[in-house]
């Protein structure tokens, strides 16, 4: 009867490790095979937003925003401070948000 395979996982590859670098690049181009493109929003979505960052600023309350960096979506709650829009930004307690990397706002 023959014998089923059983994948050794990340277990084959512990020889490698010992090759100086070889694990850095490893990690990044695990990195990499989770990076995304930024989506595109449209028209109606951008103004939706504007209006729910007007509204949550004026009434105080905290906000989910969802935002783009380094080829990931992130997500942080809090509640705005302020909002610079010359400098196209948005600022919450202990973070600013640029208006471009944003991508939703619950």
């Amino acid at each position: 009867m023959a014998e089923v395979y059983q994948d050794r996982g990340m277990l084959k590859w512990l020889p490698f490790d010992a090759l100086e670098g070889y694990g850095e690049m490893l990690s990044k181009l695990e990195a990499r095979k989770v990076e995304e493109a930024r989506p595109t929003l449209c028209e109606e979505h951008l103004q939706a937003m504007q209006y729910r960052i007007e509204e949550g600023w004026r009434a105080g309350e905290p906000l989910v925003f969802t935002y783009f960096e380094n080829g990931r979506r992130r997500r942080i709650f809090g509640c705005i401070v302020g909002i610079d829009v010359h400098a196209r930004v948005i600022m919450l307690e202990g973070m600013t948000l640029a208006f471009d990397a944003l991508l939703d706002v619950e």
